[in-house]
């Protein structure tokens, strides 16, 4: 499915789950941590504390949930694409955003691969891989995740596009890692979305030298017009008591921290 066609489904998704509640929240978030389970742990937290409202979460990339954001469908966001929450930001005065949590990215292949030499940095590895022409699988569809790739493939100095191995799925984390694993390919992972789908899974993470270039800081947007309940999550998600919530889901669901609080 192509980004347009699931940004009119995410949208016909969120209308099915308001049944005209005036006080119900939309939450659009990244589909890594809608995935990873990780968004809605947090929401059930939040709502477990005493927080007002009802909320309903849909899993879209970052550039849909900015789009689901700017035509009022949701009244909170949380993505993780700087470059394109910058350039929102500077044509809505009246959004504001604040950085909530950090995971990070991982590269991850078929077991036993001998593509990328053991220690490499993350751009030398998109160059081994594209130097064999090994399979990679793209989420290809305005994600966080898509956009970091893009700049990892331009500082290898490679342009894959279109290439025979690189394949697009045009979806989210989880069938995107399916597919690579289907094709014993590469792609490009969030952790936390990783770690839940890693049991149906025979990909493994590569052995990198280091973790440059692979933090992933993820933001909660919320205009003027949103309403005073999604304000009071956003509120709560950057203060202790959120930090506090984050750390125990992540120890819950993961075991240790993979989305770390950034207050």
């Amino acid at each position: 499915m192509r980004p347009f066609a699931s940004l009119i489904l995410a949208i016909a998704l969120v209308g099915a789950g308001c049944g005209g509640a005036s006080d119900r929240v939309v939450v659009a978030a990244g589909t890594t941590v809608v995935d990873s389970g990780f968004m809605q742990a947090v929401i059930d937290e939040f709502v477990e504390s005493g927080g007002a409202g009802e909320f309903s979460l849909v899993g879209v990339a970052s550039a849909e949930a900015l789009a689901l954001l700017d035509g009022g469908a949701a009244q909170l966001i949380v993505t993780h694409a700087p470059q394109l929450e910058d350039a929102h930001l500077a044509e809505h005065p009246g959004t504001e955003a604040v950085g909530v949590f950090v995971s990070r990215f991982l590269i991850v292949g078929p077991q036993g691969q001998t593509v990328v030499p053991s220690l490499s940095d993350a751009a030398d590895a998109f160059t081994a891989i594209a130097a064999a022409e090994a399979t990679f699988v793209s989420r290809g569809d305005g994600s966080g995740t898509h956009g970091r790739e893009i700049e990892l493939w331009s500082l290898a100095g490679r342009q894959p596009f279109g290439a025979v191995w690189y394949v697009e799925t045009g979806q989210g984390m989880g069938f995107t890692l399916q597919v690579a694993d289907q094709r014993d390919g590469f792609t490009l992972t969030e952790h936390g979305a990783f770690l839940a789908a890693s049991e149906r899974l025979t990909i493994t993470p590569v052995l990198l030298s280091d973790q440059d270039g692979l933090d992933n800081p993820y933001r909660v947007l919320i205009d003027s017009a949103s309403p005073d309940e999604a304000r009071r999550f956003a509120d709560w998600l950057t203060s202790p008591a959120g930090s506090a919530a984050v750390l125990r889901v992540n120890e819950r669901l993961f075991g240790s921290v993979v989305y770390r609080p950034s207050s």
